[in-house]
C-alpha cells in the first residue's frame, strides 16, 4: 500500500530540517569553542529579543538557569525587535533604551539587564561588543522564539562572533525551522509552546541539563512602588479584589481584536451573576474601546488605558481575580503575576503555541478554513473572520470557571440573553 502525498511531504520536510540543523552545528563548531563538562561558568550573557509577551515567555528559562546555576553572574541583553515597525509600536508605550519589563527579573533573577535598539546601522553590534569586553562571559545563551529560521540562526552565530565572542554558545539546536513548510512542521509536532523554546536553549548546556515541564516557573517580581501605586489607584473603587476583573479589549493589530460588543455582553453577565467590577487596561490607543465599555457598563467600570506604566499594570493585574482580553502582552503579564487569564485569540497561528503559560486551556478560539495564515500584521482576506467568529458564550463559560472557584452562589451562565444591568 502506497504512502499518502502528505506523509511523503512531511518526511521530506523532516529530512530538510535535519540537514539545516547539521549545517548550523557545523558553522557553530567552526566559529565557537565547545563547552567542556569540567568548565566552570562564572558569568553568562543571555540574549532575548522581543516585546512584552515574548519576554515573559522567556522568564521560565531565566528561572531555570538561575535555579541550576545559582552562583553564576547572569547578564540579560535584549532588544524590543530588529524590525523598525515593531520598534515604533513598542516605543509608543516604552523606552527602547530601558525596557520597563526588565525590572521584573532584575535583580531577582538576573544580575544585570540592558536593552538597546537594533538600528539599521550596526544592528546593535557596538553595544554587544562593549558588553562582552566588560563582562567577559564564559558562555552565551540565545533564547530565540521556537522555530527560528536557518537564516536567523546563521545571522546570530555571525553576529556574536563579530562582537568578539568565541564561545561556547547555546540556543541553536532546535529542529523546528521557522515558517518553512509550517503546517507540515505542526503535524510533525515540532511547534511547541513558546516557553519551551528558550528553556530548551538553556538546557543545551551540560551544566544545566534536562528539565521537567513542571520546573518551568513563570513569575515576576513587581517593584514595591508599583504595588503602592496600585493600592492607591483602586482605593476609591468599590468592591473586594476577588470581584475585580481586568478587561483588555485592544491589541496591536486589528485581526487580533475581538469586537467590543462581545466584551460588553460578557461583562454584563459577569456583573449580574458575580457582582464584578471591571478595570479596562491597555495603551492610550485603546481608549476609544475602553470608553465604549465604560459607557455600557456604567459606574462598575473604570478606564485605566494609557494611565499605567508596564510595572504599574503588573501591580494592578496582580490585584484582579480574572483577566479577560485579546491575545496581547497584558494577557501574558496577567498570567505571570498570578491573575487567571481568559484569552480571546485568532486562528492565525497554531493552537497551544502562544497561550499564557499559567493559564493554558483558557483560550477562546475557533477553527476556520483559512486558519494558520501566520500573517502577523493583518488578515490576508481582510475579514478578520477567525477573531470575530469567537462566541461570547464560550468566553463567558471560561470566565465563570475562574470566578466560581471563589464564589459561593456562582452557577455557570446558561445564555447571554439581555438582563437588568446590576451595576
Amino acid at each position: 500500500m502506497g504512502r499518502s502525498p502528505s506523509w511523503l511531504r512531511e518526511r521530506c520536510v523532516l529530512l530538510l530540517l535535519h540537514l539545516e540543523r547539521s549545517l548550523v552545528r557545523l558553522i557553530k563548531r567552526l566559529l565557537y569553542r565547545k563547552f567542556r563538562s569540567a568548565q566552570t561558568l562564572s558569568t553568562v550573557v543571555v540574549f532575548r529579543s522581543g516585546r512584552l509577551g515574548d519576554f515573559l515567555n522567556a522568564v521560565p528559562a531565566l528561572n531555570l538557569l538561575r535555579s541550576r546555576l545559582p552562583q553564576v553572574r547572569v547578564i540579560l541583553a535584549t532588544t524590543a525587535s530588529s524590525l523598525p515597525s515593531m520598534q515604533s509600536i513598542t516605543g509608543s508605550y516604552a523606552d527602547l533604551n530601558a525596557l520597563p519589563w526588565l525590572e521584573f527579573v532584575t535583580p531577582a533573577v538576573v544580575n544585570r539587564a540592558l536593552s538597546f535598539p537594533m538600528t539599521a546601522r550596526g544592528r546593535g553590534l557596538g553595544p554587544m561588543r562593549r558588553l562582552i569586553r566588560e563582562e567577559q562571559p564564559n558562555a552565551i545563551f540565545v533564547l530565540s522564539n521556537l522555530g527560528d529560521s536557518l537564516a536567523g540562526k546563521l545571522r546570530k552565530l555571525v553576529y556574536f562572533r563579530l562582537a568578539g565572542f568565541k564561545g561556547p554558545i547555546f540556543g541553536f539546536d532546535s529542529l523546528a525551522g521557522g515558517r518553512t513548510f509550517a503546517r507540515s512542521q505542526y503535524r510533525l509536532g515540532l511547534y511547541e509552546h513558546e516557553v519551551l523554546g528558550p528553556a530548551r536553549a538553556v538546557s543545551e548546556c551540560a551544566a544545566i541539563g534536562a528539565f521537567r515541564e513542571s520546573e518551568l516557573v513563570q513569575d515576576v517580581s513587581i517593584p514595591a512602588a508599583a504595588m503602592s501605586w496600585a493600592r492607591s489607584a483602586l482605593r476609591g473603587f468599590p468592591g473586594p479584589d476577588n470581584r475585580l476583573v481586568a478587561v483588555s479589549p485592544g491589541a496591536t493589530f486589528s485581526h487580533k481584536v475581538w469586537p467590543t460588543d462581545g466584551y460588553v455582553r460578557v461583562c454584563r453577565e459577569l456583573g449580574q451573576r458575580y457582582d464584578c467590577r471591571f478595570v479596562v487596561v491597555g495603551i492610550a490607543a485603546d481608549r476609544p474601546l475602553a470608553e465604549a465599555l465604560q459607557q455600557e457598563l456604567g459606574t462598575c467600570c473604570v478606564d485605566m488605558t494609557g494611565r499605567t506604566s508596564v510595572t504599574q499594570l503588573a501591580a494592578l493585574l496582580s490585584r484582579c481575580r480574572l483577566f479577560v482580553g485579546n491575545d496581547s502582552g497584558p494577557a501574558h503579564l496577567a498570567s505571570a503575576v498570578g491573575c487567571p487569564a481568559v484569552t480571546v485569540t485568532s486562528a492565525l497561528d497554531f493552537p497551544g503555541r502562544w497561550e499564557p503559560w499559567n493559564s493554558r486551556g483558557r483560550i477562546a478560539r475557533v477553527r476556520i478554513a483559512c486558519e494558520f495564515c501566520l500573517s502577523l500584521t493583518s488578515c490576508p482576506l481582510q475579514t478578520n473572520a477567525c477573531i470575530t467568529s469567537v462566541d461570547p458564550q464560550e468566553v463567558l463559560r471560561l470566565c465563570c470557571q475562574v470566578l466560581e472557584d471563589h464564589t459561593e452562589d456562582g452557577e455557570a451562565a446558561a445564555d447571554l440573553s439581555p438582563r437588568r444591568h446590576s451595576c
